[in-house]
């Protein structure tokens, strides 16, 4: 029971992050956040990957090297958007 309440909330924020960066791309329109987003994609298709054939997932190890660079693009994103957008002002 506590893994499944895990992974729901680690869908749950990652769910939400994607939510945050779609509004903050609504108002703003920058690449970083269009890459932090596909990355975000990534990783919750790893995820979903993990949940669903987690014998895939270990008999792979290049999928959990993906999810880490995934989370690394995704804050390459953020970051790259924040620059940006303190650049601005």
């Amino acid at each position: 029971m506590m893994t499944g309440l895990q992974s729901l909330v680690s869908l749950a924020i990652t769910l939400m992050m994607m939510a945050a960066v779609i509004l903050l791309w609504r108002k703003h329109k920058s690449p970083w956040l269009v890459a932090a987003f596909v990355a975000e994609c990534v990783g919750l298709l790893c995820r979903g990957v993990l949940s669903v054939a987690p014998e895939l997932f270990s008999s792979t190890p290049v999928l959990s090297s993906v999810w880490t660079l995934s989370a690394l693009a995704f804050a390459t994103g953020l970051l790259g958007y924040a620059i940006e957008t303190t650049q601005r002002r």
